[in-house]
């Protein structure tokens, strides 16, 4: 028996790929005032990030710290700061030879992976040892990394996006203690319903979600060799440094020192 299938193709073609690895001192500037010449992943691996970007009248800042990635679409107007020192940031960026971007990317927004690090180191690892891998390796990276951003967005159930508010906010200012109320009308709903759907969909109450959010955050700074403990604790939104180690040591087994 005989089965064929017609399998869907992506509605846009990748080109002219290329990987940039950047370190900075602190407070070094850079402006793309005349708009980003290409559409850009950017991974920070150490420190911390801030991108200003021009919309209209208004200027939007987004922050980004170690762990965390952001794309920047093609002709975006911004200017960014590098507010560590030795902040490491990893891009990845490429052309359109034809088509356009899902929706999802059309704007400049941090994207939530878990494992955004394996999937941009994998550009700057190329397999056997080598210093540089045959192009289909970058292509095969690079579409990896679409297809799981992909997953990402299409795998919210419509019942849960309501939730994409809070759950951005809360991704992007995890140091931040707003209280529960403040995530509940983001997303217009109210408090009771809010911690309802919240632990329906994650599985954690918001508090917990947060506090882990924190911790995986505070475990790149401790891992970077650039943070103490307490450092890394405060940075992480921890204003008490027994809870945090207490919290560290049950999800990873062992005390922040260990690191």
């Amino acid at each position: 028996m005989r089965y064929e299938y017609n399998l869907q193709q992506p509605n846009f073609t990748v080109e002219n790929i290329d990987i940039l690895n950047v370190s900075r001192a602190k407070n070094y500037k850079h402006s793309y005032r005349n708009g980003r010449v290409k559409h850009g992943f950017i991974y920070t691996v150490h420190g911390t990030m801030c991108d200003t970007f021009f919309l209209g009248e208004a200027e939007e800042p987004i922050y980004v710290h170690a762990g965390e990635l952001i794309f920047i679409p093609k002709n975006s107007s911004y200017y960014g700061t590098y507010l560590e020192e030795n902040t490491e940031i990893r891009i990845v960026q490429f052309d359109l030879s034809e088509g356009e971007l899902p929706s999802y990317l059309s704007k400049p927004q941090k994207i939530r992976l878990p494992n955004a690090g394996e999937l941009i180191n994998a550009f700057f690892n190329p397999v056997d040892n080598r210093t540089f891998a045959p192009p289909f390796y970058y292509l095969s990276c690079f579409y990896r990394l679409l297809w799981q951003i992909d997953e990402s967005y299409s795998k919210i159930p419509v019942k849960y996006k309501k939730l994409q508010a809070a759950l951005s906010e809360i991704s992007e200012r995890y140091a931040e203690n707003e209280k529960i109320e403040y995530y509940a009308e983001l997303c217009g709903m109210s408090e009771v319903n809010f911690r309802r759907l919240f632990r329906e969909y994650t599985g954690q109450s918001p508090v917990d979600y947060r506090n882990e959010l924190r911790l995986n955050h505070a475990r790149i700074k401790l891992q970077s060799g650039e943070y103490n403990v307490s450092e890394a604790a405060v940075t992480s939104g921890f204003s008490n440094l027994s809870f945090f180690i207490r919290l560290y040591k049950k999800k990873y087994g062992h005390t922040p020192k260990k690191e």
